[in-house]
């Protein structure tokens, strides 16, 4: 594999983002190239660019995850995108993204073509911090615009996050 590498980087010149192994590092691969890709009508470059974004964002790149929140803002009612963009931001642990996504809460509403989409929803935010979350989740399970399934679902979050923020202690 070393005589590859080395092929490769005569070829090319140096490469920050390549490893001396040969592996993509991530914290260092241009983003401007990918976030071109996200904007794409293609199915399969949006796929793609969403997936690095992903793992940008979970090795420690903020930026990718600012940039698939205002993704997330600008999908319309793209429900499959908007489930993959919400399932990669599990990793990005900031209170502007919980608060977005409680906020999608409160404006999607409940039905065979979102439900998918609002699951997603609050699995990423029970990856948050229970302090970014817990008022939130305590006024979603009291406020009766919603169902009382909805309501108990908000509920179970709330109890589940508070748990197991205990049981860390």
């Amino acid at each position: 594999m070393p005589d590859d590498i080395d092929e490769f980087r005569k070829l090319v010149g140096d490469v920050p983002w390549l490893t001396s192994e040969g592996y993509l590092d991530v914290t260092k691969f241009p983003i401007d190239s990918v976030l071109r890709q996200a904007l794409a009508e293609s199915e399969r470059d949006f796929f793609n660019a969403v997936m690095t974004l992903r793992s940008m964002l979970s090795n420690g790149r903020q930026e990718a995850g600012v940039f698939l929140l205002g993704l997330l803002a600008d999908s319309g009612d793209d429900w499959a995108r908007r489930t993959l963009i919400v399932d990669a931001l599990k990793w990005f642990q900031s209170r502007g993204c919980a608060d977005f996504l409680v906020g999608e809460l409160k404006r999607v509403k409940s039905n065979n073509t979102t439900r998918r989409y609002l699951g997603a929803v609050l699995e990423t935010l029970s990856r948050m911090p229970l302090e970014f979350v817990e008022t939130a989740l305590q006024d979603l399970a009291a406020d009766t615009s919603f169902t009382p399934k909805m309501r108990d679902k908000f509920e179970q979050l709330w109890f589940d996050m508070r748990e197991a923020a205990l049981r860390r202690r």
